[in-house]
Order: C-alpha cells, then sequence, then structure tokens
C-alpha cells in the first residue's frame, strides 16, 4: 500500500497544483467581470488539496516519514497543512462577503496563496537533503 501511495501523491500534487491554479486565475477573471459568486470551482479546488493532504498524512504515518530529513519530516507537511488551512480560511471568508467581486477576489487571493504554499512544499519534498 505504501508503494502505491509513493506513487499517487507527487503526482497528484502536480495536478493539485495545476488545478488550484487554474482556479485561482478563473477566480480574479470572474472578480474582474464581477459575476454572482458561486463557490462550486473553488470548493472543487480545495476538495483536490484535501484528498492531497489527507494522502499525504495516511502516507506520513503508515511511511513512518517523521524519521526522515527535517524537510520531508516537518517542512513538507507544515507547508501542505499551511495551505489547506489558507485556502479554507479566505473561501470561508469570501462566502460572508457581499460584493460579488470581492469575494471572488477573496476566494482568488487564498487560493493563490494555497498554489505558493504548494509549490513550496513540492520543491521541498523534491529538492535533495540539506544534511
Amino acid at each position: 500500500m505504501t508503494e502505491i501511495l509513493l506513487a499517487i501523491h507527487p503526482w497528484l500534487g502536480y495536478a493539485v497544483f495545476l488545478v488550484v491554479l487554474v482556479v485561482t486565475f478563473l477566480g480574479f477573471g470572474r472578480a474582474k467581470d464581477a459575476r454572482e459568486f458561486t463557490a462550486g470551482p473553488y470548493a472543487f479546488g480545495m476538495v483536490l488539496l484535501d484528498i492531497q493532504v489527507m494522502l499525504g498524512i495516511l502516507l506520513y504515518v503508515v511511511g513512518s516519514y517523521w524519521n526522515e530529513h527535517p524537510e520531508i519530516a516537518y517542512i513538507h507537511p507544515a507547508l501542505a497543512l499551511a495551505a489547506l488551512a489558507v485556502g479554507h480560511a479566505l473561501l470561508g471568508r469570501a462566502r460572508r462577503v457581499q460584493m460579488a467581486a470581492d469575494a471572488h477576489r477573496t476566494a482568488a487571493r487564498g487560493l493563490l496563496i494555497a498554489t505558493v504554499l504548494v509549490l513550496l512544499s513540492i520543491g521541498v519534498a523534491s529538492a535533495p537533503p540539506f544534511l
């Protein structure tokens, strides 16, 4: 099972990065057009990120990755959890915003920050160890 998770997790990370990036640009475009706010596309990006983080947590526990290099043991999971937290927090805030353009902009900003954190997490995981 660990081998399957090890095969899926990195590729899904790249897919999540691309989907969240596309949804981010979609959000900024919808803010510019001042379309009515619907959380659907943003929620789709966040659900993919949720699945990726849950797979990562499962892999972390099953594979005992807390014994690895600090980049893999601590920094990679912390960045992934931060991306998840920021994305969910700003999507929740966007749902409460009254103006549609501001709601799209808030959700897109949250996903943009999440995208950067996901990219950093991927970079940390794929870089050679520091020590």
